[in-house]
């Protein structure tokens, strides 16, 4: 009898321990949702921060036209799986003006771009939530997007960001009353050219010290400019609607010589999303415009000028950089003057039979030109030159006579004797 009694209160004594185990996980549940892996988590005395930054690309030299970049959080659900009782998400506006420098990245020179951060978004939710101790633990999520106001004239362009981000934040319940954040998680959802994405970000703001991608928020939107020279229908005796032209000039008094010049031409465009891989260009002879070539950004094209003829690009990227060569040839010095982004015109010069280049000048608002003047001097083999023979004959009829004379005079004297 008293084995039955005792085997009854241990199996009521293990009741009791599982039904208060159970009891205590609800209340737990109740208190606090449970962060997930990967979240920034807070204690009951911190104070949890988030921020927003913005990317402005362009290419080098350009100037940024204005933009202005607000934020959207959009409701999407809370605990009870609502969006009754949520607090407002707010973030300031991120305004760049018109030819903004600043915040620049220092470590960056292909292309430039501006680094800008919002202030702590997550403000407006601690005041609310201090203001309703009554809201429900849990998990809240938010939307958050961009919109951009930069506008381009085609063929230049804006790429605004299609970025969006899922904001998680937790709320946990204070051991001494009131409630805490106590964790965010943001997610990637899409990429800034609308495509899926995922993983998580850190929100957290920055110093912002040289304007380095690591010190600012990685919750960022990313916008382009992508400044355009010239057009799709270039005009050779128009500069304004090409990006880019190299020339040769040769200067041969004897016209006799083959003035044919080889080239190398490398135009490395700025690495911006909303740049593609080729450019058009045209080579211009006596016969006018050639048929379009094809060219790739970062590839080495090889070309044959004459005297007077040139090769023009269509259209380019300002910020792109532009080395061209000219292949050296005997008995031809050369010369060159350039011009970019419309600025004073700069010369150089080689020795003869040398080449010169003209290397990294970026490409701006037009006139873009690099025009090669050479210059032909050859030895004549004879060593006498056949527009001095006059000279020459006369000097040697003025010889001839004093040899007369002095051949008359001594035949006198000899008469004499």
């Amino acid at each position: 009898m008293k084995k039955k009694t005792l085997q009854k209160f241990s199996r009521l004594f293990a009741s009791l321990v599982l039904v208060g185990a159970m009891s205590l996980g609800t209340v737990a549940t109740a208190n606090a949702k449970t962060v997930n892996a990967g979240a920034t988590t807070y204690g009951e005395g911190e104070t949890a921060t988030a921020a927003i930054s913005v990317e402005y690309k362009m290419g080098n030299g350009v100037t940024a036209p204005a933009n202005n970049v607000s934020f959207t959080f959009t409701k999407k659900s809370n605990p009870k799986n609502t969006t009754v009782n949520m607090p407002d998400l707010t973030a300031a506006a991120i305004d760049f003006e018109a030819g903004a420098t600043t915040i620049k990245d220092t470590t960056i020179t292909d292309y430039t771009v501006l680094r800008r951060e919002t202030t702590d978004f997550l403000g407006a939710f601690v005041t609310y939530m201090n203001n309703h101790p009554t809201m429900d633990v849990g998990e809240y999520v938010y939307t958050l997007t961009s919109t951009s106001t930069g506008t381009a004239t085609a063929p230049s362009k804006f790429v605004s960001s299609q970025a969006q981000y899922g904001v998680h934040i937790f709320v946990a319940q204070k051991s001494t009353g009131g409630l805490y954040i106590k964790g965010t998680g943001i997610v990637k959802e899409k990429n800034d050219d609308g495509t899926s994405a995922s993983g998580k970000v850190d929100g957290t703001p920055g110093t912002h010290t040289g304007g380095k991608e690591e010190n600012f928020s990685k919750v960022k939107f990313v916008n382009e400019y992508v400044a355009v020279s010239g057009s799709t229908t270039p005009d050779p005796e128009d500069p304004s609607t090409y990006a880019f032209k190299v020339s040769n000039t040769a200067v041969d008094s004897t016209n006799s010589a083959d003035s044919t010049f080889n080239y190398e031409m490398t135009l490395t465009a700025p690495a911006l999303s909303g740049v593609g891989n080729n450019y058009t260009y045209y080579k211009v002879t006596a016969a006018g415009k050639g048929t379009p070539l094809t060219a790739t950004y970062g590839t080495k094209v090889e070309f044959a000028l004459k005297n007077g003829e040139y090769v023009i690009v269509a259209q380019a990227p300002q910020g792109t950089k532009a080395t061209v060569k000219q292949i050296g040839k005997a008995n031809w010095t050369p010369v060159v003057e350039y011009t970019f982004n419309n600025k004073t015109p700069e010369n150089g010069q080689a020795a003869m039979g040398k080449d010169l280049s003209v290397e990294n000048k970026l490409i701006g608002t037009t006139p873009n030109k690099v025009d090669y003047t050479n210059t032909y001097k050859d030895i004549a083999v004879t060593g006498i030159i056949v527009n001095n023979f006059p000279f020459v004959m006369m000097i040697v009829m003025a010889m001839a006579a004093f040899v007369a004379i002095v051949a008359v005079k001594s035949r006198r004297r000899m008469n004499e004797r």
